[in-house]
């Protein structure tokens, strides 16, 4: 016959066990919902840059032609817009004149919709039109 101490000895043991793994399966799964926000929060990123890179590429294409040409062919439209969209990206080229008719400040704005919401890039400049 087992006497009553070895039962409470075996109940400690249990008790420990069932803790053991309470514990364990709590630290794994904060671990696993910290990785899945850090690649969702990756994904992100990688999201914005995308859309930064493509304002800058637009923005970069119209520097890199005289701002005659831009507004002649329509690429640039002081005190309008001009709209396109690339990919899941939609943008939005808006200039006017800025304080002197020889600048020109030119904003290039990209959109995009990620996990459902909204977001987006704006890149600046002001250019002299001569």
């Amino acid at each position: 016959m087992m006497t009553k101490r070895a039962y409470t000895s075996r109940g400690y043991v249990l008790f420990d066990v069932l803790l053991a793994l309470f514990l364990f399966s709590l630290g794994f799964a904060t671990l696993f919902g910290l990785t899945e926000g850090a690649v969702a929060e990756s994904r992100q990123a990688s999201t914005l840059m995308e859309g930064a890179n493509l304002a800058q590429k637009i923005m970069e294409r119209l520097a890199s032609h005289d701002w005659r040409d831009n507004l002649a062919r329509q690429d640039c439209k002081p005190g309008g817009m001009v709209e396109g969209h690339e990919g899941r990206f939609r943008w939005v080229i808006r200039s006017d004149w800025h304080d002197m008719p020889q600048l020109l400040k030119v904003s290039v704005e990209v959109f995009w919709i990620e996990n459902g919401n909204p977001s987006q890039f704006k890149l600046e400049s002001l250019y002299a039109v001569e």
